[in-house]
């Protein structure tokens, strides 16, 4: 098992073996797109198509994909195929399934003809000891993608400014870090507009201090997308819905808002189980919430409870696949009309 970071880095070097199998896994939305993104075109440039798309759900039929891939050997070119399983849970079916795919391979010695991507959110400690994902360690990669904590954010960001062309001293790194409060697609997005405005500088890296920031990327969208969260909160519903067209105006990015609404929700469901156990005080402490943002959480807790924040967590889990595009009907427009209808619930 190998960090994002460590993968990112190796699988641009010559030295890199493809494997038959590889998991990514974590809570970061910008590690594991980049991790897709830099292994398929690892695996398109050695001579790999993209086959179809998996998504796994209760009903899901693992029949089929083995006979996925037990096709794609009776065709010239080799293919790979991306599994989505958002919650890390196989099944028994699957878990099998992975386990003789694993074996079949490691047995072998064959150079892959049909490679696996399984991508998953948060596993578990239990889920991480299961079989099939030691199966997949034996027979390919586990990569594991974790948050930025708050306090590397800085470093972080100057790190990722350096591939963009920017040198952003550490006053600029840490107004960034802050504005964009760990999400490293806002921050990703503000430094990638940034090497858009800054004209080039003869082949050396563009300096950027605090004040270019404030004038060029720390706009009014980065204030409304964190408005977005007070007003959701407080139950302001028309409020919410101004400031939600008001982002999408601005050319802010679905996955973004997503991770806003997520972040919140799974905020008020831990609250609302700590809150049985300890005093709310205490809760908010555990959680991280600061003292001026702790009336609007008393607010929403006050409005809807646990089973809520739950369903809506779902429903989010839902949005996500409509914007990772799973199902090829899907339009923007949807996907931004879905994005409008889990405001609503939460701040209802």
């Amino acid at each position: 098992m190998i960090p994002a970071q460590a993968f990112l880095s190796q699988v641009q070097s010559a030295q890199f073996n493809l494997a038959p199998i590889y998991l990514f896994y974590g809570e970061e939305p910008l590690y594991l797109r980049d991790c897709s993104d830099a292994i398929r075109q690892r695996l398109k440039q050695e001579g790999f198509i993209s086959g179809e798309i998996f998504e796994v759900d209760a009903g899901f039929d693992w029949q089929a994909l083995q006979m996925e891939t037990q096709s794609g050997s009776l065709f010239a070119d080799r293919q790979f195929l991306v599994v989505n399983m958002p919650k890390g849970s196989p099944g028994k079916d699957g878990a099998a399934f992975i386990q003789q795919f694993c074996q079949y391979h490691s047995q072998s010695n064959l150079p892959a003809e049909m490679v696996l991507l399984l991508f998953c959110e948060k596993l578990d400690n239990r889920q991480v000891k299961s079989k099939w994902v030691q199966a997949i360690e034996a027979a390919g990669l586990v990569v594991q993608t974790k948050p930025v904590t708050q306090d590397a954010l800085p470093k972080w960001v100057a790190q990722r400014a350096q591939t963009l062309g920017l040198q952003l001293d550490q006053e600029a790194a840490s107004l960034l870090a802050e504005r964009t409060e760990g999400n490293l697609l806002a921050a990703d997005q503000e430094l990638i507009k940034l090497s858009l405005i800054l004209p080039p500088s003869s082949g050396q890296l563009q300096l950027v201090d605090a004040q270019m920031i404030l004038q060029n990327v720390v706009d009014q969208a980065h204030y409304q997308l964190f408005a977005l969260s007070g007003a959701m909160l407080k139950g302001q519903r028309d409020g919410s819905l101004q400031i939600l067209q008001r982002l999408q105006q601005e050319g802010i990015e679905a996955p973004i808002i997503l991770w806003l609404l997520s972040r919140e929700l799974r905020v008020l469901s831990e609250l609302q189980l700590l809150a049985q156990q300890v005093s709310l005080p205490q809760a908010f402490k555990q959680c991280g919430v600061w003292q001026v943002n702790q009336a609007q959480y008393r607010q929403a807790m006050q409005r809807q409870g646990y089973q809520a924040w739950q369903a809506y967590l779902q429903l989010a889990l839902q949005v996500d696949l409509k914007i990772k595009g799973i199902d090829p009907n899907n339009s923007d427009q949807e996907v931004w009309s879905a994005l409008k209808d889990l405001v609503i619930k939460i701040a209802s």
